[in-house]
């Protein structure tokens, strides 16, 4: 007698989207789907990695943009119509993100806001790499010491005419982004901001000269070395992958390593608070006072990111002008008084003449004023899942996480 066989189940291939890549011998699309990535820039570049990303089945996805959809926009950006114009480019490209994802629980979260200073190191900690679609040096630096301080890789991506550029960085290991920058960069890195810290209230802004064209090739290298990281493949960290279009060459770059380099800064161990930065500053004190934590005289260090600026001497009558607020919420022009403004304010600003300011580098219950106690430490200016500084009486530091922080919202 012949045997008999039984086929039990059909299964379909052409029925899963992720049939042709899960088909690659290394393949690992349950990684994709529990991978959490950030994607911070919203533009050209963002645009198609986003795209990139919600078809090949990224299961959390995290956009950040502080900037509003402009018709210049639109030639480069596959996921804005000619009715966004205006609209926040973080918001549109999360909804417009989560109708492409293929992957049937994916989950698209969006913050609009300025990066540099209102998202805290608790959410680059979150992330299992971090994508730069940036058209600016300033955000670059933040992007990698955020990232070098929470040990989470991350892959810079830029474009300028028919060029373009990739870069992989996996801390601890050097390089990172910083260590070969020029004078030139660090220059450019602080063109929003007059020789105070304060923003600047004249801004010239620079437009960079690209085509889709080179923001697609750019964006499918970025994501395929984001593809071979997350399922655990050889990914080559600190080297530039440079491509120029116009003459169609690809060369490959070794960054300088700078084992000095500031950007390499790292927490010992961050210890998770149930807090968020809504929280009252005396609040939060009395909080890391416990003995468990950081005990009686438990101070706030300010100093590792940012200024709080109390006062500051008008530059044109010298009147203390009070301000109470950190140095990246403070315009040039707050630093003349109101019986000053006019004609003089232009040329006061323009002439880069220094503040005499007041500032606060710590906080603590028993010499920090009840006005500040009072306000919360987003006031301060501490951003969203943040990790502060404390130190105790013999200036032992803990670091701690506004762990309950959630700036992000999902569609």
């Amino acid at each position: 007698m012949s045997a008999k066989f039984f086929i039990d189940k059909v299964i379909e291939a052409e029925e899963s989207p992720f049939d042709r890549q899960t088909r690659i011998s290394w393949w690992d699309q349950e990684k994709l789907r529990n991978a959490k990535v950030l994607v911070v820039g919203a533009g050209a570049i963002g645009n198609e990695t986003l795209k990139n990303l919600a078809l090949l089945g990224i299961g959390n996805i995290y956009i950040v943009d502080f900037d509003t959809v402009s018709t210049s926009n639109l030639s480069r950006t596959v996921l804005f119509r000619k009715t966004d114009k205006g609209k926040q480019k973080a918001e549109v490209a999360a909804i417009r993100t989560k109708e492409l994802a293929l992957q049937e629980d994916a989950c698209v979260h969006w913050f609009h806001g300025d990066a540099v200073w209102e998202l805290g190191t608790g959410v680059f900690r979150e992330m299992d790499v971090v994508l730069g679609c940036l058209d600016n040096v300033e955000t670059r630096f933040f992007v990698n010491r955020q990232c070098w301080l929470a040990n989470t890789p991350w892959i810079d991506a830029g474009i300028y005419e028919l060029g373009g550029h990739v870069t992989v960085f996996t801390p601890p290991e050097p390089p990172c982004y910083e260590c070969g920058v020029s004078n030139e960069q660090r220059a450019a890195a602080r063109k929003r901001y007059s020789c105070d810290d304060f923003k600047r209230t004249l801004l010239e802004e620079g437009k960079m000269p690209t085509v889709q064209v080179t923001s697609s090739l750019v964006s499918a290298i970025q994501v395929q070395e984001t593809l071979k990281l997350l399922c655990g493949q050889r990914v080559e960290s600190g080297k530039k992958i440079y491509f120029q279009g116009k003459v169609n060459d690809f060369d490959i770059l070794n960054l300088p390593k700078n084992h000095n380099c500031f950007g390499h800064v790292s927490y010992p161990e961050i210890i998770s608070l149930p807090l968020t930065n809504s929280i009252k500053l005396r609040e939060f004190l009395e909080f890391v006072s416990k003995e468990q934590l950081s005990g009686l005289g438990a101070t706030l260090d300010y100093r590792g990111d940012r200024t709080f600026v109390v006062s500051v001497v008008c530059k044109s009558c010298g009147k203390s002008i009070k301000l109470n607020k950190p140095s990246f919420r403070i315009f040039d022009v707050e630093t003349i008084c109101a019986n000053c403004q006019g004609g003089v304010v232009n040329n006061l600003v323009q002439s880069e003449q220094v503040s005499v300011k007041q500032t606060i580098a710590e906080f603590n219950l028993a010499q920090t004023s009840d006005e500040l106690l009072n306000i919360s430490l987003w006031q301060l200016g501490i951003p969203y899942r943040h990790v502060v500084a404390v130190h105790d009486q013999e200036q032992n530091y803990k670091y701690y996480e506004l762990s309950q922080d959630n700036s992000f919202i999902q569609v």
